[in-house]
């Protein structure tokens, strides 16, 4: 299985072919356990980073709320401080770290229940959720290489925003929709719709280029719902 992983990244047509020819869902478990683990060995090798997020987020919530008294905001924030820089490293820190894992695999059944959708309805034909599944948990491989390349660097820099698409060309604020929908447009991302579209071409028996589309369609899509939501939370 290990050789099949790494096969999907550097022969991804082959491997997914012989994915797609013997379907079994059980091997979708293995690509989602990898990257649970990887998401919990990041979050505790950047559990510093991500408690100074944790911090400059609830300083700057506190400090722009009008209905905190001015004399209770500084108490509230070193309550706070203290609680946040107290559990990085606690059970309550780690238990942050297995909800960053968890959160892998809520990912990738999402997707595959709107890429079967989207599939089914553009493409034709009735894939049953479980092989999508399985398609969408071996594309989503290219995170583990996202992990391995990212995680050095966001610890080395102290700086755990690092972009790997357009989000390194700074538009806008964090949280608007520009800049939340240029920080998805990532090389990763990109990566991953290509290994889904080349998994859905094969089980279609589409053209890569028409199974492309519609899973590039589908991703843009989701950007921009997820984009606008964020941006109307954060007003």
């Amino acid at each position: 299985m290990i050789v099949t992983m790494i096969n999907v990244l550097t022969a991804p047509i082959e491997t997914m072919e012989y994915i797609v020819k013997d379907f079994n869902w059980k091997k979708s478990l293995f690509p989602i356990a990898l990257l649970m683990c990887l998401a919990i060995i990041s979050g505790i090798i950047l559990s510093d980073q991500i408690a100074d997020i944790q911090w400059d987020q609830m300083e700057k919530s506190i400090s722009s709320n009008s209905n905190i008294p001015e004399e209770q905001k500084e108490e509230l924030l070193s309550n706070q401080y203290d609680r946040i820089y107290s559990d990085s490293g606690s059970w309550a820190g780690i238990f942050t770290y297995i909800s960053m894992a968890i959160s892998w695999p809520l990912r990738i059944a999402f997707w595959a229940l709107f890429a079967m959708i989207t599939a089914n309805l553009f493409l034709g034909g009735g894939g049953l959720y479980s092989q999508i599944f399985t398609i969408t948990s071996f594309a989503y491989l290219p995170s583990v290489v996202e992990y391995i390349v990212k995680t050095p660097i966001q610890y080395i820099s102290d700086n755990i925003m690092i972009y790997t698409g357009l989000g390194v060309l700074g538009i806008g604020q964090q949280g608007e929709f520009l800049n939340s929908f240029l920080n998805g447009i990532d090389l990763f991302a990109l990566w991953r719709v290509f290994i889904m579209a080349i998994g859905i071409s094969l089980f279609y028996k589409k053209t890569f280029k028409t199974s492309m589309t519609v899973m590039a369609g589908l991703w843009i899509f989701g950007l921009i719902f997820f984009a606008g939501i964020g941006a109307f939370f954060a007003v």
